[in-house]
């Protein structure tokens, strides 16, 4: 058992930082936040992942159906893998992402 601490507020950094919170056998915690209507392009993960909002407010682009959801505090969203999926700062976001780790 880790207890993680969580930035709950956006303070002034770059434009893209990330930072891991846990890296485990089973799973990796990275917590990332994104300014001045940053964006992580278009990509996919291998493994299935989860991204949810912590502060800010953003997009999460899913482009293999073209689809735009919303990234606002207390919203979660699984993304299965191999889905090319996109998030954008609006103007300012910070997610939590979990990636799960194949055994």
């Amino acid at each position: 058992m880790k207890k993680l601490n969580l930035q709950t507020e956006i303070e002034a950094g770059k434009d893209i930082e990330s930072h891991v919170l846990f890296d485990g056998a089973q799973r990796k915690i990275m917590q990332i936040t994104l300014r001045r209507n940053a964006i992580i392009k278009a990509h996919k993960a291998a493994e299935p992942i989860t991204i949810q909002c912590v502060a800010g407010a953003g997009d999460l682009l899913d482009a293999s159906k073209n689809e735009t959801h919303e990234l606002l505090p207390g919203v979660l969203i699984t993304v299965e893998p191999e889905i090319v999926h996109e998030v954008r700062a609006i103007p300012e976001v910070s997610i939590l992402l979990t990636k799960f780790k194949a055994d």
